[in-house]
């Protein structure tokens, strides 16, 4: 059986293990031109900021492929031939056939919609190659990445428009380091460049369109003491800032972002303003995409297409409300993968996404959130706790419906996800759950257990 994957990302890859553990003598194929190392994209700023090395976040050794009889192809898919059964690669390179085709191809990065934005010293912080720009940007060179060369071969079989092409530097055409970074749009992405930028020893302005920094995920109270400590990191949070244009010197190379309030010094610029599914190369392909660009998929993960699957970021799936719509989230294009793998050879499955979870570190603080959070579901409340003084500082957000708790927000202090989200699963009660609350508790030895009242 010839199964061909495209991308090698957490569901490519556990998917292609899933298979070679049921099937040793399959023909397993996987097509990604990002990285020829599956490696940890959460993990990629710990390596900027010097913490990690690029092998630290490899979850597997690097003969993985040889040692379980994969075969790499580093190239850019640009179509999926469904009656001739075959991938088309760019680059003048030949066709790869199969019998069974898994499309895990995961995010790209939304492109800013404002003048100077495809400009020399703006780019994003998703991809191996933005990680590697973004370093060039700010510290010369690529001595921590230890990534993937930049072959010929490489080049020839990507093109312009791919995530993963070559962008040249602004800093290399003056001859000099940036020294004013600027980021936008307020999520995790964004929060994360501009944590790399300040542990270089330099002052990055983050601008922010909405009210608070990551309004899908906190409220005012949360958002407000996050601002603070990027404050205190030496991070200029500037919210309620719309973006206007990106202004460029003569060279063609960013200087500075004008927005609805001013104009500000910016010689490197991050666009952070979210993912999108990276399906554009499927658009002349005989496979269904929704509105957002993700692949349409059934509750088993199978495409309109015979014999074609999909799974992770680019997949659209169904939510706890009915709805389908992608899930960019590590945990569950993990998850995506294995189910999938499971579909493609023959198994009656359901991809049942479960309790949503997500962890992170904001800057210094600790984030574990579980369940329904920020959904504004009728007849929600949220039960609020914040220890402001003493030796650990959180904040600690239930949501429940009635007596009934659905959801967990936490800053501060290390908490369990899996407790929290068995609790949900169990229907618990917010008195039994306020009753019961550190046996979630995850921090390290000697951190005081919270003390939070029960009503």
């Amino acid at each position: 059986m010839r199964i061909v994957i495209v991308g090698n990302g957490v569901a490519g890859m556990e998917a292609a293990l899933s298979v070679r553990g049921r099937e040793p003598g399959a023909e397993i194929t996987l097509i990604s031109e990002e990285s020829d190392h599956f490696f940890s994209r959460t993990a990629l700023m710990w390596v900027f900021s010097g913490q990690l090395s690029h092998r630290d976040i490899e979850p597997l050794e690097r003969d993985a492929y040889a040692r379980l009889g994969f075969r790499r192809v580093r190239a850019r898919a640009t179509a999926v031939d469904v009656e001739g059964r075959q991938v088309k690669l760019a680059g003048g390179l030949s066709p790869v056939p199969y019998d069974r085709l898994l499309i895990a191809c995961g995010s790209r990065p939304r492109p800013g919609p404002w003048p100077g934005s495809d400009a020399r010293g703006v780019g994003h912080f998703v991809t191996m190659q933005d990680f590697q720009w973004y370093e060039r940007e700010v510290h010369g060179a690529e001595s921590k990445a230890g990534g993937p060369p930049r072959s010929d071969a490489h080049l020839r079989a990507t093109t312009p428009d791919s995530p993963y092409a070559f962008r040249e530097t602004a800093s290399g055409r003056r001859g000099a380091l940036a020294r004013h970074p600027a980021v936008i749009g307020g999520g995790l992405i964004g929060i994360e460049a501009v944590e790399v930028a300040a542990a270089a020893g330099l002052r990055p302005r983050f601008f922010i369109r909405e009210e608070w920094f990551w309004p899908i995920a906190l409220d005012r109270r949360e958002a407000e003491w996050i601002a603070d400590r990027m404050g205190h990191h030496g991070v200029d949070v500037h919210l309620e800032h719309d973006v206007e244009q990106i202004e460029l010197d003569s060279g063609g190379s960013a200087i500075a972002v004008r927005t609805n309030q001013g104009r500000y010094d910016a010689d490197c610029v991050v666009v952070a303003i979210g993912v999108m599914p990276n399906t554009e190369w499927l658009r002349d392909s005989d496979i269904e995409l929704d509105d957002r660009g993700g692949i349409v998929v059934d509750d088993g993960l199978c495409t309109t297409a015979p014999d074609v699957f999909a799974a992770g970021d680019c997949t659209s799936v169904r939510w706890f409300d009915g709805s389908r719509r992608p899930e960019q989230l590590w945990y569950t294009a993990r998850d995506q993968g294995r189910v999938a793998a499971r579909s493609l050879l023959g198994d009656s499955c359901v991809y049942d996404r479960g309790t949503w979870y997500n962890s992170a570190k904001l800057m210094d603080i600790e984030y574990t959130t579980a369940g329904l959070v920020n959904f504004e579901l009728d007849g929600e409340d949220n039960w609020y706790f914040e220890e402001r003084e003493g030796p650990v500082r959180s904040t600690t957000r239930i949501v429940h419906r009635g007596d009934r708790v659905i959801g967990f927000n936490m800053l501060g202090r290390r908490w369990d996800h899996s407790v929290l989200t068995r609790w949900i699963e169990e229907r618990r009660s917010l008195s039994w759950v306020l009753g019961h609350l550190n046996e979630a508790a995850f921090d390290t030895e000697l951190v005081p257990p919270l003390r939070a009242p029960r009503s």
